[in-house]
């Protein structure tokens, strides 16, 4: 079925926007591929350097700090750090491979959703809004942490010999390695929820259309037309829930990166001693942070949300039949899982349960002075 913004252009004479198959294939889906599970001898020994990489780039505070009671507390941080780093990477590691990719695409082909115009053009719009913005954060990060080393720099000179060498391998190897990886999964923690939004899109739209014709031509639909919305609504449900598998854990600890954050910047802001330029550097990297959080869950609850839209639609359209035996198979969608991204397993993140985390977020940074004293 030809759009409507199709057919506008067509009586304008004016030449349509080509816009490519949606695909979530790119460089960082294909460096995540080959340090995958399913990859060579060599795709999983360069996973275990980028491991070493990122563990490095956490403890640089380690090489200049003095032999008292801050450095408990400074190891107890780094332990965190590196704990969610390598949680994160064992996610995309176990999760991102070649049979996961397969699934996607078996589940999104089952739709047929690819040849209409409407479908790629907002697959390819608000990826490219989403890039767009990633490249914007993750350069602000790794600019301000180079400025941090380098300020660094300063404190490390009279140092070991075997620091410094340290603090230079570091510089130029392990921290353009420690971002690129972050930058890789950060694409495809974009790129994943979008195309979860284009096919829960295009079935509302459909559902939305269908509904308004049958209401203006006051007729029953008959039994293909019902089961044919429910199987796309099913089909798109089996499509979030191969992405949800590696969503999941990644929507954890992208939060638990942000609170661990949240909670030293607020601590060294407020109660810490320390000179304006790093207390300058730590607002701006919890801000950007701040900002990629609410980015995934925008794009997560915004799922949800049209989901549940759909599903209404779903049951209307259901009612609109004398088939006994089709309304008898409602029930089967009132007992079915609800469409959208959990929260490490535990939750259905939704508009209510944010409001929760950030609730418990502000509660933990107001408790900040009792910790302090």
């Amino acid at each position: 079925m030809t759009s409507i913004n199709m057919q506008q252009c067509f009586v304008r004479n004016e030449q349509l926007k080509h816009y490519p198959k949606v695909s979530i294939d790119s460089i960082s889906s294909r460096f995540q591929l080959i340090v995958s599970s399913t990859s060579n001898i060599y795709g999983k020994c360069l996973f275990v350097l980028t491991i070493f990489s990122s563990t490095l780039v956490h403890c640089h505070d380690l090489l200049y700090s003095s032999m008292d009671l801050s450095l408990s507390g400074q190891l107890f941080k780094t332990f965190l750090y590196v704990l969610l780093e390598i949680v994160m990477f064992s996610a995309f590691y176990f999760n991102y491979n070649h049979r996961l990719l397969k699934q996607i695409n078996d589940h999104w082909n089952a739709l047929q959703i690819d040849y209409d115009y409407e479908t790629r053009k907002y697959f390819w719009t608000h990826k490219a809004i989403y890039r767009w913005l990633t490249y914007a954060l993750l350069s602000i990060i790794y600019i301000s942490f180079h400025f941090h080393l380098w300020n660094d720099n300063d404190m490390i000179k009279y140092k070991s010999k075997f620091a410094f060498t340290i603090f230079c391998f570091e510089w130029f190897i392990c921290a353009p390695m420690h971002y690129f990886h972050h930058f890789c999964m950060t694409c495809i923690n974009m790129d994943l929820p979008i195309l979860a939004q284009t096919a829960v899109q295009f079935n509302l739209i459909k559902l939305k259309k269908l509904l308004q014709k049958s209401a203006k031509a006051k007729k029953s639909l008959n039994i293909k037309d019902i089961q044919n919305i429910r199987h796309k609504y099913l089909l798109t449900y089996y499509l979030v829930d191969e992405i949800n598998q590696i969503m999941s854990p990644l929507l954890l600890c992208r939060f638990g990166f942000f609170l661990l954050i949240a909670y030293h910047s607020s601590y060294d802001l407020f109660y810490a001693e320390q000179d304006q330029s790093n207390k300058g550097l730590l607002f701006i990297t919890s801000s950007l942070v701040l900002i990629a959080v609410l980015l995934y869950t925008h794009s997560s609850i915004k799922i949800h949300e049209k989901s549940l839209e759909t599903l209404a639609i779903v049951y209307k359209l259901s009612l609109k039949t004398d088939s006994l035996r089709i309304l008898n198979e409602i029930s089967l969608f009132l007992n079915h899982s609800e469409i959208g991204f959990s929260f490490g397993g535990m939750f259905m993140l939704t508009t209510s349960s944010l409001s929760t985390l950030f609730s418990i977020l502000i509660t933990v940074i107001i408790a900040l002075p009792s910790f302090s004293s």
